[in-house]
């Protein structure tokens, strides 16, 4: 018999090891990880065709004609360290997608007239600013040289704020610049303070990185770039306040509050505008969030500030509801509030949720309602983080609790109190005189793989949405969402346990909120840059949930020579009469137009457009109804909300037609009301199908919810697209009317 000494056994494991502890040290040193760059803009010559030249009737503001021209005004690479991550193949990604991408793909799959890029400041170094700048340049030069439809992009960045306590969250607000020439770009981007959870993405663990290699080694150089990408961003340092935006220090510049924001943005005036997004969104907003720290002189300009994002791929954030994740009581004593029939409070499905871990743990009746009442007081106890007091994490286990059940494509974990509406109907007393807020709306992507105008085909959901999860795919699910491998205990735990809470990351649930981007529309006289800023600085916009309906929607008695647009302010005594008219989206049909050629493009269109670009047809789809919603201002302080957001106001149903639907309105209470009035129309298409438009897919019994159907889960919804049916939509801008004699 052979004896092997322990000296033997010892070097053997050390060989058999040194492999992983070689990968350990390359990723924990950097040795291979490199940077990724712009990309490269394609010089082929794009053909496609989306603009429309508009005939108008009236006189509008002096202008005899306009063109309806669509856009993407948010939009993220691989320079954000979160698209990095969500683009890495373990993640069910392509890997990188750079600044370039972006102009290539407006220009040959979705055919976009104009786009931003909005990469989070956060991570940001010089010479990525500088990089995206220059490639934005040049996608500007060729695509003016080259291309039939010309698409003109813009240069911004994300300011990436929040924050778990409601008094200093903000949120996130895209800043667009104007122009492309290097003294009108600011020389770095302006970052938030505070980028909220986003730091936990910022140098991740070298033991995870290597995990990741190992698990997918022939995509490793994506992991080893992503080490890189976040050593870079946290040795980014601050700079000093004295040293003022125009250093040329490789540092990060930073604002703490919007306020700040203004202050540093100042010199350029109306050369930048600011535009909130995602603002319902409760994976970036706390449960107690709300519009009004913000709504003051110093948190405001309207100069910076006239255009909100309504809608995007993270959902819709238009709607107000008046139900409230958690109960205050007079002597601000917090509660659980009790399920109604559109909304399931989180804590009061803590509670069942515990409940039914005990009946299944053999517990008796007593001691289960016993700990599902422990379970709601531990949630009510640690929010924002009560999820965390339920051990392990079953997503469907929370089935529809936290959502919106009545909102249109809601955005996930909906936030009342940061919808659109809930802004527009609020008033600031604070000051001389009453302070609202006078937004335009704008849908955009918000897409992380550098895809702008992604709706425009409800297909390819893990490229032209964020919707990533495939309930299969453990070792991607584990590495984003580590709580699913804790232990499903019978019993709530008090957060006190925890050292400092963590991220409550809600993949799963999230992923099923998740859809294809809108799109900006802008009522433009020119396709230029500066007839686009014009219009978009007087707010003549509209949103769209994706497709490209066409909407205008105006005030037409105001005088007998001027016709207002959506987006005007206006003052009258007399009852105003409107005019709306809506044409529904062209039929898209498969393939892309104008493909065949130069084998450099039919890869490009392969490879980036994966066959299927943006095709319209020469039918279009049927608009439905038009709704019109009115809103009147708050008028004295803590005036309820509830009766002054009517929505909708008025509905008109309409018949099947290629011309689209028209209809006028007049409202004749405004005359007697005395105040000021908002009003803004949906038009509404016919059903069609669209990928998580039935979000969580809910198996109803007696008006509850009791089994879901997440996206990804091959037990329900599958692993495909995840298309239902929903009415697509377009949002007009408001107009808003001061009671009062009409201005000199």
């Amino acid at each position: 018999m052979i004896k092997i000494s322990k000296k033997t056994i010892l070097y053997s494991i050390l060989i058999l090891l040194s492999p992983f502890f070689f990968l350990i040290a390359a990723v924990f040193f950097n040795w291979f990880g490199s940077y990724i760059g712009p990309g490269e803009v394609s010089k082929f010559s794009s053909t496609s065709q989306s603009s429309k030249i508009i005939e108008v009737n009236q006189k509008k503001q002096g202008f005899e004609k306009k063109q309806i021209l669509f856009g993407d005004l948010h939009v993220h690479t691989t320079f954000s360290f979160d698209a990095f991550m969500l683009n890495l193949p373990i993640a069910q990604g392509e890997g990188v997608h750079p600044v370039a991408d972006a102009c290539n793909f407006a220009r040959f799959c979705s055919s976009l007239d104009f786009f931003a890029v909005t990469d989070h400041a956060e991570w940001l170094t010089q010479r990525e600013w500088k990089d995206s700048l220059n490639s934005i340049q040049n996608c500007a030069a060729i695509s003016n040289e080259v291309d039939q439809n010309e698409v003109i992009p813009f240069v911004g960045w994300e300011w990436t704020q929040t924050s778990s306590n409601p008094n200093t969250h903000y949120g996130h607000k895209n800043i667009i610049v104007k122009g492309l020439e290097d003294n009108k770009i600011p020389p770095k981007p302006i970052a938030a303070v505070n980028s909220g959870q986003f730091e936990n993405f910022v140098n991740p663990n070298p033991l995870i990185i290597s995990a990741a290699v190992a698990l997918d080694f022939p995509n490793r150089k994506h992991y080893f770039d992503w080490r890189y990408k976040s050593l870079v961003a946290s040795y980014l340092e601050r700079c000093d306040e004295g040293l003022g935006l125009f250093n040329s220090s490789n540092c990060m510049e930073t604002a703490d509050s919007p306020s700040a924001l203004y202050s540093k943005l100042n010199d350029y005036l109306s050369e930048v505008m600011i535009i909130p997004h995602g603002t319902a969104w409760g994976a970036t907003s706390p449960p107690f969030a709300s519009w009004d720290n913000q709504l003051n002189t110093s948190d405001y300009e309207p100069r910076f500030g006239n255009l909100v994002e309504i809608y995007s791929g993270h959902g819709n954030s238009e709607e107000y509801r008046s139900w409230s994740p958690l109960n205050f009581n007079s002597e601000d004593v917090v509660s659980c509030e009790q399920p109604t029939q559109n909304y399931l409070p989180y804590c009061f499905q803590a509670g069942e949720i515990i409940r039914e871990r005990c009946r299944i743990a053999a517990g008796s009746d007593d001691e289960c309602n016993k700990r599902s009442l422990e379970a709601r007081e531990n949630f009510v106890k640690s929010h924002p983080y009560g999820i965390l007091t339920v051990p392990g994490y079953d997503p469907k286990e929370w089935i529809d609790s936290g959502q919106c059940k009545d909102c249109f494509l809601p955005a996930f974990d909906y936030r009342p109190k940061m919808s659109v509406q809930y802004a527009l109907a609020s008033t600031d007393f604070s000051g001389d005189t009453p302070l609202n807020y006078k937004f335009g709306f704008i849908g955009s992507s918000d897409n992380h793989q550098g895809r702008p105008g992604t709706g425009y085909k409800e297909n390819l959901r893990f490229l032209n949405s964020e919707s990533r999860i495939d309930l299969q795919n453990t070792r991607g699910n584990a590495l984003l969402n580590p709580r699913l491998d804790e232990p499903q205990l019978p019993r709530s735990q008090n957060l006190n346990s925890y050292e400092e809470p963590t991220l409550s990351i809600q993949s799963e649930r999230a992923s099923s909120f998740l859809y294809t981007g809108g799109l900006v529309a802008v009522h433009s006289v020119f396709k230029n840059r500066d007839s686009l800023w014009d219009s978009m600085t007087r707010r003549e916009v509209y949103a769209t949930s994706g497709d490209r309906i066409l909407l205008w929607f105006d005030l037409i008695n105001h005088n007998s020579e001027t016709v207002y647009p959506m987006g005007a302010e206006v003052g009258m005594e007399k009852d105003p009469v409107f005019r709306v008219k809506a044409l529904g989206a062209h039929f898209q049909k498969p393939g892309c137009m104008g493909s065949s050629g130069e084998v450099g493009k039919q890869n490009l269109i392969t490879n980036l457009c994966k066959g299927e670009c943006f095709n319209p047809s020469d039918i279009r789809k049927n608009i439905q109804r038009i709704e019109i919603i009115r809103i009147r201002p708050q008028s004295y302080q803590e005036e309820p909300l509830e009766g002054l957001i009517e929505d909708p106001w008025k509905v008109f149903d309409c018949e099947p037609s290629q011309e689209g639907c028209e209809i006028e309105f007049t409202d004749n209470q405004f005359s007697i009301g005395n105040r000021e009035v908002i009003y803004y129309v949906r038009a509404i298409q016919s059903p069609s199908l669209a990928i998580n438009a039935d979000t969580l897919g809910c198996e109803m019994e007696e008006g509850k919810c009791i089994k879901v159907s997440l996206c990804g889960d091959i037990e329900g919804k599958g692993v495909g697209d995840c298309l239902n049916e929903t009415e697509e939509r377009a949002w007009s801008s408001p107009i808003f009317i001061n009671f009062g004699p009409i201005p000199p």
